[in-house]
């Protein structure tokens, strides 16, 4: 099974950055990616715009939400569950490391962020320092406001906060905001903490700004840069364990290396998702073109991750030129 990680061997930058090259290598030579690309007739350069249903003709990108399952993909359900389950969408659910002194749960819809921390919660041990959620100041689509009435919140910022309140019975923490405001919502930014009597653990939410506010909220790499360049200096035997969907794992594990590679911040993470094996999505329900969609990015970013090569001749940085198929 596909599952990118960080070897425990690896402490300076370059050695990290060598070791995810080689395991992007791997995965492009994968045969169940081959496999996949044969189903959908396509190869490794055309999926990203034969299949890529969130990017339309008019450069609008559609939130996954909103996407159908096209019937030509109906009929190839079953033979594609396989393949997409080899390639790592379904069973990354557990830390490879025991011990995490930073649990940082990664912001989405308005469940996504109830689900996470409640997950994150179980992974908490007697080494934990931090416990961070990572968000922006994206709308709440009313769509996700349903399963979750009782939760009173406008942004994925406020849903993180909502969520951090519940789950770790924070009503009477102390808080504390560096908030900074925009007349664009996709430029504010802000970064609650809180504390409470007798608890060791530091509670923390980072709501990261778009570094191109004029066309688009912060992305996923967006928030990670955001909390590196704001977060508390690591100790080299710092473990950062990052929480999300299980679908999301391996992509969002590239676009955290790409930010690490860009702020020459080196860290030993991993990341996991919150669905547990028995409640893993079986066959008859799971949708096969999002997790198409899932698949484009993740080979977007090793793409990107490949051909920015931070080390170059004489260690001067340069950067190849990449397709951008995918946002967030």
């Amino acid at each position: 099974m596909l599952r990118f990680f960080i070897p425990e061997n690896a402490t300076a930058i370059n050695e990290m950055i060598d070791a995810i090259n080689g395991q992007i290598e791997d995965f492009l030579k994968m045969e169940p990616l081959q496999d996949l690309l044969g189903i959908l007739e396509v190869d490794i350069d055309t999926i990203g715009q034969v299949c890529n249903g969130r990017l339309k003709a008019n450069g609008k990108v559609v939130e996954t939400q909103e996407l159908a399952l096209p019937k030509k993909l109906e009929g190839k359900r079953e033979v594609l569950y396989p393949v997409i389950r080899e390639l790592g969408f379904f069973d990354i659910n557990k830390p490879l490391r025991k011990k995490n002194n930073r649990i940082i749960i990664l912001g989405g819809s308005l469940t996504a962020c109830k689900e996470r921390t409640e997950y994150a919660k179980k992974w908490i041990d007697d080494s934990t320092c931090f416990i961070d959620g990572l968000a922006c100041y994206r709308p709440i689509n009313p769509v996700e406001r349903s399963p979750l009435a009782d939760f009173k919140c406008d942004t994925e910022f406020g849903a993180m906060s909502e969520s951090f309140i519940h789950v770790f019975n924070l009503d009477k923490a102390e808080v504390t905001e560096e908030f900074k405001g925009d007349r664009n919502l996709n430029s504010i930014s802000c970064i609650k903490k809180y504390s409470k009597d007798g608890d060791s653990l530091a509670y923390r939410i980072f709501a990261a700004p778009s570094t191109e506010p004029q066309i688009r909220r912060a992305d996923t790499g967006d928030t990670i840069k955001f909390y590196i360049r704001n977060s508390d200096k690591r100790n080299a035997e710092d473990s950062f364990l990052f929480v999300t969907n299980n679908r999301y794992c391996n992509r969002q594990f590239m676009q955290i290396a790409y930010s690490m590679k860009e702020e020459k911040y080196p860290i030993h993470f991993d990341v996991i998702g919150c669905t547990p094996d028995e409640r893993i999505i079986p066959v008859e329900r799971y949708d096969p073109f999002q997790f198409i969609q899932d698949l484009i990015g993740v080979i977007d970013w090793a793409y990107r991750f490949r051909e920015k090569n931070l080390r170059g001749e004489n260690n001067e940085e340069y950067s190849g030129e990449v397709t951008k198929i995918w946002r967030r």
